[in-house]
């Protein structure tokens, strides 16, 4: 059932990007980014009561197309593609968000949204590991390629360089179906092109 979920949301993902045509082709822009996610485990006390903490952390890469405004002028599609590492998980997210600018001068611009994202896990065996009895163990009941819907929840902030360049940082509240799939995601990077 989840496969089945997670095959309509990438298609549905598709069809919005292909029918979702930018008003204005002159707002076209490329952001190009890198920072940390941060993730948390579960954790359970003997009172009654849940908990949890940020106890591990992905390195990541991504970039988003700033395919311009959609509807209203400040409301902007943004497609993505990010790339999360943790020690033997590769976590591939393709997102589809839209963003409002709610503040705007001539130098700077602040923006909130929300959106939908796929996540590819995809666990990774050591390689010096491959010959011995517990990696064939391993790959038999150990972690499994897993494919996740998330709703992504982006907060930044854009201030030019010059008319074509500009750096931006950015927070995003990533929630998934299970709390250790979610994460607070902090970005900074660049950003190529019209606004």
């Amino acid at each position: 059932m989840n496969r089945v979920i997670s095959i309509f949301a990438a298609w549905g993902l598709a069809a919005l990007m292909v029918l979702c045509v930018p008003q204005m082709s002159d707002a076209l822009g490329l952001h190009v980014k890198a920072g940390v996610s941060l993730t948390r485990e579960p954790q359970f006390d003997t009172f009654y009561g849940m908990g949890g903490q940020f106890d591990s952390h992905r390195w990541m890469i991504g970039g988003n197309l700033d395919l311009g405004s959609v509807m209203l002028p400040k409301l902007h599609l943004l497609p993505g593609l990010d790339i999360a590492a943790q020690e033997n998980l590769r976590v591939y997210a393709v997102n589809l968000d839209v963003v409002y600018f709610f503040h705007q001068t001539p130098v700077g611009r602040a923006y909130f949204g929300g959106g939908f994202g796929t996540h590819f896990f995809r666990p990774q065996i050591a390689s010096d590991a491959i010959d011995s009895e517990s990696a064939v163990e391993e790959s038999v009941d150990g972690p499994q390629n897993d494919t996740k819907i998330s709703l992504n929840l982006p907060l930044g902030y854009q201030r030019k360089l010059s008319p074509m360049l500009a750096w931006f940082g950015e927070m995003k509240l990533i929630i998934a179906d299970d709390e250790k799939d979610s994460a607070l995601q902090f970005t900074i990077g660049f950003r190529f092109g019209n606004e």
